[in-house]
């Protein structure tokens, strides 16, 4: 008898400590994050490593003739009169779970709703597609560190 008591006594404490601790939350979003010169997972990664050169910002030339060279397009771009480059980044289209994995942007494509919920405060935890270009303009939700918790503006 005894030897049973001592299982339900732990049962009803740990049932009593229940409502102090909290419900069980779900797992954080696992990404990859840029530390010492080298890919480290945060997490449990739902891709694979980036494949961007970790702690190398992508090079947008300043002129027409090195644009053109770098592969870019030169010419008007979001609501800029100059002309700027857009290069082209090399891993255009990989997933990501945060924006520093991408050369470009870690862009997540959102529902209406979904919009409506990180525009009224609310994150969402989903995977982005990094951008077949660099810079990129207009109304983007972005990923960070797993989550989708803002819309960014840029012209």
């Amino acid at each position: 008898m005894r030897r049973n008591w001592i299982p339900f006594a732990a049962l009803l404490a740990a049932s009593a400590l229940a409502p102090l601790i909290g419900p069980a939350t779900a797992a954080e979003p696992g990404y990859w994050s840029c530390r010492g010169g080298a890919w480290i997972a945060v997490g449990e990664p739902q891709t694979a490593a980036p494949i961007k050169v970790c702690g190398v910002a992508i090079a947008i030339p300043d002129d027409q003739a090195a644009c053109e060279q770098a592969g870019g397009r030169w010419g008007p771009a979001g609501i800029f009169p100059q002309p700027i480059c857009r290069v082209p980044t090399g891993d255009g289209g990989r997933p990501c779970a945060d924006d520093g994995e991408c050369e470009g942007r870690c862009l997540a494509a959102l529902s209406p709703a979904e919009r409506g919920q990180v525009e009224d405060g609310g994150k969402l935890a989903l995977l982005g597609a990094c951008t077949a270009v660099t810079p990129v303009f207009g109304c983007m939700a972005i990923v960070e560190k797993g989550y989708v918790a803002r819309i960014l503006c840029a012209d």
